[in-house]
């Protein structure tokens, strides 16, 4: 960007209603407040055509150089501690939807987007559809209407004597929805507490949003009685049991249980306890005689993936909101921390319920219980073959300290698993093939389009005639 543009933006009169949408007095404040100097904004895909100009805008505000984070390394949705420790960065402020996974580096102020909605619609709907008063419900909402839920709480909360309205565990620019005291119950970035002598099951859940990854993410993972979205200024009652997402996932499972390589894919570095979740299951899959390997590749895709055609299957360590685990287009199965355990722990029982959040499985999450190895034989549901005999119950031992190597084929390899794949498959890619080829003198290499070359002998052909 040349000064001069950047001049014209400078003095170019923002819009209200702009200004109110990425709200840059509270931004300034926050900053303000926190002494900070080095400030990252992270903006969504959609919302990077304006970037550049609320940056401007918000260092005439502090008088501070900002820096603008532009491809995420994980997710969008995901706060980018990576990309702003690159330039050194002392906070972030985040712009657009955000699964509120919680960091472990950086001070992050979130800037939630605004949808509008009829309240007074919904208060009609929700009256009807909740005539119980009474009625133990739990109110959650997706981030987009949290400016709305102040209005709301001051209608429903005299009416409705159980309702419990969730807060986020964020500090953002509504401050009404955000935690004040800790909460006994945190999950998702929600947090709730429940009347004394109650459990969770007791209660109805309603979600003011869509039928999206964030209320598939807390409608599988809070076990209450029932659960209720609001799409369309409609009421809708959630059914678990009869979604194919769930009878897919339980496919895959059982390819899991079939795996002997696994992949452990580490798509986010920034989320609390990434690294425990990790250790965990390593250590599951190493008692299981599973051959584990770890990997970093940043954003995920299929092609990336298939690029270890040795694994066959991969755990993923992301976001619950992360978009992969909907995806067909992947080669190999593409499975989470829970769906480990539930094929390997024979303490936790197979339901309807999923925990999307991995943390939720450690020691200190919601939804922890003791490991303990399923030994027991079974048939294969896959395949039709016996698993867990005797002859692959020998105790794990562990070879990734160790090189194996092929001389002959001048392969390396780290354990075992990894380099028979190498030894077996055709193609091993660029050889040496030192003493096996006749020497000769170096020649022009193909130029041209790939589709096309020169020296082609079909081109060549062509040429002639």
């Amino acid at each position: 960007m040349t000064p001069e543009v950047s001049k014209k933006i400078i003095n170019h009169k923002m819009d209200d209603s702009v200004e109110n949408l990425y709200e840059l007095e509270k931004c300034s404040k926050w900053i303000d407040e926190c002494n900070l100097n080095k400030v990252c904004l992270q903006f969504p895909d959609d919302l990077l055509p304006d970037s550049v100009e609320i940056a401007l805008h918000l260092e005439r505000r502090i008088n501070k150089k900002v820096y603008i984070l532009g491809d995420t390394t994980c997710g969008s949705c995901c706060v980018d501690e990576i990309a702003a420790e690159h330039i050194n960065g002392d906070s972030i402020i985040h712009f657009g939807h955000t699964c509120l996974s919680p960091s472990i580096r950086l001070p992050v102020f979130h800037v939630l987007p605004k949808k509008e909605i009829d309240i007074v619609e919904l208060i009609n709907k929700f009256k009807s559809n909740f005539e119980n008063k009474s009625e133990k419900i739990l109110f959650f909402y997706d981030v987009a209407y949290a400016h709305k839920i102040e209005s709301i709480h001051q209608i429903l909360s005299p009416i409705y004597e159980n309702l419990i309205f969730t807060s986020l565990n964020c500090t953002c620019n509504v401050e009404f929805v955000q935690t004040k005291n800790s909460s006994p119950i945190s999950i998702l970035g929600r947090s709730f507490k429940l009347e004394e002598e109650c459990k969770i099951e007791d209660y109805i859940a309603f979600f003011l949003g869509s039928d999206g990854k964030t209320f598939a993410a807390l409608a599988l993972t809070i076990p209450v009685k029932n659960w209720y979205y609001y799409e369309n200024n409609t009421i809708i009652e959630y059914e678990a049991l009869n979604t194919p997402w769930l009878k897919r996932r339980r496919f895959l499972v059982e390819k899991l249980k079939d795996a002997k390589v696994v992949g452990i894919v580490v798509a986010t570095l920034g989320i609390k306890d990434y690294l425990k979740v990790i250790t965990m299951m390593k250590d599951i899959l190493k008692q299981k005689n599973k051959k584990s390997y770890i990997l970093s590749i940043g954003k995920i895709n299929p092609v990336k993936l298939a690029n270890f055609p040795e694994i066959d299957a991969f755990v993923v360590i992301t976001c619950p909101e992360n978009e992969v685990f909907d995806s067909r287009e992947f080669l190999k199965p593409i499975l989470m921390p829970y769906e480990v355990e539930l094929a390997f722990n024979s303490s936790r029982e197979s339901y309807t319920q999923y925990c999307m959040d991995f943390r939720q499985i450690l020691p200190t999450g919601m939804n922890y219980v003791d490991f303990k190895a399923s030994t027991n034989s079974d048939i294969s549901l896959i395949t039709g073959e016996l698993r867990n005999c005797d002859s692959e119950n020998k105790p794990c031992t562990d070879k990734m300290n160790a090189l194996a190597i092929n001389n002959t084929a001048g392969i390396v390899a780290i354990g075992k698993a990894g380099a028979e794949y190498l030894y077996n498959r055709s193609w091993k890619g660029v050889e040496q093939r030192l003493g096996k080829d006749a020497v000769h003198s170096a020649e022009v290499g193909r130029c041209g389009l790939p589709s096309s070359y020169e020296n082609e002998p079909i081109s060549v052909e062509k040429d002639k005639k």
